[in-house]
């Protein structure tokens, strides 16, 4: 399951940005890809949508914490998880 919701989130973030899956990978840096927060605010959207999990992004530190594409996918995780 993990691998999935790690491929589901590169193709999301992918598709956000024009860009494709195979050249992101989980130890990318969102600055790297150009990634702004409107663009993350979107990404993180379609992300709860799709596995129906929610995250907080009125804390500073959770916005704080996302700077790798691995990290929107462990924090989908753990939710996912939370969830099960």
């Amino acid at each position: 399951m993990a691998t999935d919701i790690a491929a589901r989130t590169i193709e999301v973030v992918a598709s956000h940005l024009n860009r494709e899956p195979g050249s992101i990978q989980p130890d990318t840096a969102l600055d790297e890809l150009g990634v702004n927060s409107l663009q993350l605010t979107e990404i993180v959207m379609d992300l709860e949508d799709m596995f129906e999990v929610e995250i907080d992004q009125n804390a500073a530190e959770a916005w704080a914490s996302l700077k790798r594409v691995g990290d929107i996918v462990a924090a989908i995780e753990k939710l996912v998880s939370a969830k099960a």
